[in-house]
């Protein structure tokens, strides 16, 4: 008689009768332990029932959120805001700060549970008309930003122009105001194209009647965008914040990325990297941002996109940090990176899902990835 003293695990890959003693050919409701031992796997209990359509917790483990129907609320029930649309929910996390976006209803949850916005209406250029004064003659231009309620800056609209006469000044009027707290009004004095800060205001009308020496610091947001709409997977990497837009004309996605520490601040013009494919995963690595295609998976690392595999990711939020690697879910299994690695296509090929939910849970001892699939898809080369 032969004995089992340890257990190695599931394997669908080979045929049972020759893969010898250890191998599982079936593994329901059980843990294989990192001793090889086999345990009974715990039970479940449910919690909440409804329309899902994302569920996020923090890297502390100290707060949870989930859009329920059209509402985004805390695990306990708590609604914070309500949305528009019901498409899957993304999530990214930096200092304590919950970024949430879904193509239409995006924000920020910040750690006393409040929300705030992340994309920002841009300013609309104000009327400009000329009265009696003593500004030098030439061409004004006038623009405006936003200072929102926890004081960043947005970005600008269009510029207000008019040309001045000797003995003339500047009136300013309809001044955009939106939502914002302030609204900071910047000019460009005469025929020059250096705007100048002269208001931070709540006033819908202003008069500019000095000295170009009277202006203040410049304006460094002129160029800059909202987040796009239209985006949907997000991730914060090396200070910025990426989001993906696909574009089906044209087979790949524009992922954009915001100014370093700026993250509601995005150059449409210039920050962006093209991606084949419609991207499903932006995944943080010390070393690169992770990008998982529904036929490839590439690491960026600021400068090239470099291939890692050559089949794709299941839709869904499954990417998890296990201490210095990315474990995450594709049309292939469970893998790491970096250095890119499959996990489990030597042992073990199950249907892959339509689409996954992954995370490193920690539990009696145990460190497991945990996936939960909706059911779907085809197993990549298993013996039956």
């Amino acid at each position: 008689m032969r004995t089992i003293r340890q257990f190695k695990g599931l394997s669908n890959t080979s045929d049972p009768m020759r893969k010898g003693l250890g191998w599982l050919s079936v593994a329901d409701n059980v843990n294989v332990t990192n001793t090889g031992a086999l345990s009974k796997r715990e039970g479940y209990t449910k919690v909440k029932t409804g329309n899902f359509s994302g569920v996020f917790t923090t890297f502390d483990f100290q707060r949870m959120y989930a859009v329920l129907d059209d509402q985004l609320i805390k695990f306990d029930g708590t609604v914070l805001a309500t949305l528009a649309s019901a498409a899957p929910m993304y999530w990214a996390e930096i200092n304590d700060q919950v970024f949430f976006n879904n193509g239409t209803d995006s924000g920020i949850i910040r750690q006393d549970g409040s929300v705030i916005p992340w994309r920002w209406p841009v300013p609309t250029a104000p009327s400009v008309t000329a009265a009696t004064g003593n500004l030098p003659a030439g061409t004004y231009q006038v623009r405006c930003t936003y200072v929102l309620d926890d004081g960043r800056e947005t970005g600008t609209g269009e510029a207000a122009e008019i040309v001045l006469t000797d003995e003339s000044c500047l009136q300013i009027s309809d001044i955009p105001r939106e939502l914002a707290k302030y609204t900071n009004v910047y000019i460009a004095p005469a025929n020059s194209t250096v705007y100048q800060l002269y208001a931070m205001t709540r006033a819908s009308a202003l008069t500019f009647n000095s000295s170009p020496d009277d202006l203040g610091r410049d304006l460094l947001n002129a160029f800059f965008d909202p987040l796009p709409l239209g985006t949907d997977v997000i991730q914060i990497w090396k200070a910025r914040a990426y989001a993906a837009q696909y574009m089906p004309s044209d087979g790949q996605t524009a992922v954009w990325f915001s100014e370093p520490l700026a993250f509601h601040l995005f150059n449409l013009n210039s920050n962006f990297i093209l991606v084949p494919g419609k991207v499903q995963m932006l995944a943080a690595h010390n070393e690169a941002l992770l990008i998982g295609t529904t036929t490839r998976v590439y690491a960026y690392d600021g400068q090239s996109l470099k291939q890692l595999a050559e089949y794709g990711v299941i839709p869904g939020q499954h990417w998890s940090r296990d201490d210095e690697r990315i474990l995450f879910w594709t049309e292939r299994g469970l893998c790491a990176a970096l250095p890119f690695q499959n996990l489990t296509e030597k042992q073990v090929s199950v249907a892959p899902g339509v689409r996954a939910g992954g995370c490193v849970v920690r539990y009696g001892g145990q460190k497991r990835f945990l996936v939960a699939l909706q059911q779907g898809g085809q197993p990549f080369n298993s013996y039956n």
